[in-house]
């Protein structure tokens, strides 16, 4: 009886990739300015000044390189991709809520 076994595990880790860093980092930098400028408007009862504006518009600015850097690390090859999914989960969410926020603003 000859038995072979297909099952290979590899035990070399495959290091992470080099703009995924980038990309959580400004994920997370997008999230404390997304806070910071949610907890301005109530504060202020949204009556808030310029300040809340120019925080919500760089949360933005953040979550969007975010999203282009986890988008772009999917590029290098043999990588491992697992900070990039989850700073495009986190970049992708804020800006949904952004855009989400601004059409009802518009509406109202």
């Amino acid at each position: 009886m000859e038995t072979t076994n297909n099952n290979k595990i590899s035990y070399v880790r495959k290091p992470l990739a080099r703009r995924s860093f980038m990309s959580v980092g400004l994920a997370a930098a997008g999230l404390v300015l997304f806070a910071a400028g949610i907890w301005m408007g109530v504060r202020y009862q949204g009556q808030a000044p310029l300040n809340a504006a120019a925080v919500g518009f760089s949360s933005l600015l953040f979550s969007l390189v975010g999203l282009w850097y986890g988008c772009i690390s999917f590029l290098e090859q043999e990588k491992n991709y697992i900070l990039a999914k989850a700073g495009i989960g986190v970049s992708g969410l804020i800006v949904i809520l952004w855009f989400v926020l601004i059409l009802i603003g518009l509406r109202g």
